[in-house]
């Protein structure tokens, strides 16, 4: 892997604390692609703007959950939630509140998550 590729892994890590495998195959592919995702990632959620960190958690949270994506992909924001001073109950919260536009399947995705990642925590 050359150097420019290795500095864009670490910007990543550095940026958000992990690496998905897709930014493995994308950094070898097409770093070209990768560099417009993570400028577009970090203006809409990265950078500090008008919403804090736990906010924008909270959005991932319910969309992610309406959208039933994944429950690690769901819990890893929930955990960054936590980390940002998010409580348990706001968590629930925010997963109730996408139940009456969502259903319950959304809703029951959201839940997986939240026993995996949120009753876990300390």
């Amino acid at each position: 892997m050359s150097s420019e590729k290795e500095k864009m892994l670490k910007e990543i890590m550095d940026k958000r604390g992990y690496i998905l495998d897709f930014h493995r195959i994308l950094v070898e592919e097409d770093p070209q692609f990768l560099r417009a995702y993570e400028d577009l990632i970090s203006s809409a959620y990265t950078n500090e703007r008008t919403l804090g960190k736990k906010v924008k958690e909270f959005i991932f949270i319910a969309a992610l959950t309406a959208l039933r994506a994944d429950k690690s992909h769901i819990g890893a924001h929930m955990k960054l939630a936590l980390e940002n001073g998010a409580s348990k109950k706001e968590i629930l919260e925010v997963l109730e509140c996408i139940y009456p536009p969502c259903g319950a399947l959304s809703f029951m995705k959201g839940l997986e998550a939240f026993k995996a990642t949120a009753l876990h925590d300390k």
